[in-house]
């Protein structure tokens, strides 16, 4: 395992991902779980080889049984499950994973988690909890959540209709170019009058500010590398 990260960080000898990634393996076939876990990382990501969804599934979901997981992981394994992408698709799986990730912090968890409940997929449709759950992610400054929470407004799904909130949410989703949200409100606009208008772009700005700040005081992102040879 030494040699391994070694070669992942470059301590010692020349990075060499793909090296880094043989030595982790062998180590996995023995049961290592630390080893599966990363070895599930780089599969996942394309690192040391072409990104490969059906090992990186097969040794983060192993390597979780054994107690080896991060939010990050945890994530992974249940959009694959979402996807059917790796394995075969499974919504109630995909959820399970997705709300312990969800729990602990993880962003697209959130993101995705909030698309099952909206969907009713693996389960009952929620859309309170769908709407918050977008709105989390929204505010960590991902766009398409931030175009969603303005659609759950603008039909008044999970919430009353309110087209003030909608408009500052597409507003800000059109700001970090999503095309889709700039359409949305574009069209909305024709509907407002001029109060709820300045209303919404006042909203937009500090909405803004609220994601600017969240960014800033963000903690490093979960990892699926080594933190320790």
């Amino acid at each position: 395992m030494f040699k391994a990260y070694q070669y992942y960080t470059g301590s010692g000898r020349p990075v060499d991902l793909a090296r880094a990634l043989e030595l982790y393996q062998q180590a996995a076939a023995m049961g290592d779980a630390e080893a599966m876990f990363i070895a599930g990382g780089m599969l996942y990501r394309g690192q040391g080889a072409d990104p490969d969804p059906v090992r990186a599934f097969r040794y983060l979901q192993e390597a979780e049984k054994r107690g080896r997981y991060s939010p990050e992981s945890l994530s992974i394994i249940g959009t694959l499950y979402l996807q059917g992408a790796g394995v075969p698709q499974n919504y109630r799986l995909a959820k399970s994973y997705l709300t312990r990730a969800a729990e602990m912090g993880d962003i697209t968890a959130k993101k995705n988690l909030a698309y099952l409940l909206y969907n009713g997929l693996g389960g009952g449709k929620d859309y309170g909890q769908a709407l918050r759950l977008y709105r989390q992610a929204a505010l960590s400054g991902d766009n398409e959540a931030q175009y969603n929470v303005g659609l759950m407004y603008a039909n008044g799904l999970g919430s009353g209709v309110d087209r003030v909130r909608a408009y500052a949410w597409f507003s800000l989703a059109a700001s970090r170019g999503n095309t889709a949200a700039a359409a949305a409100r574009n069209g909305l606009l024709a509907r407002m009058s001029w109060e709820e208008l300045n209303k919404a772009q006042e909203l937009a700005v500090d909405l803004f500010n609220q994601v600017e700040e969240n960014k800033s005081q963000a903690g490093p992102a979960w990892r699926l590398g080594p933190d320790r040879p």
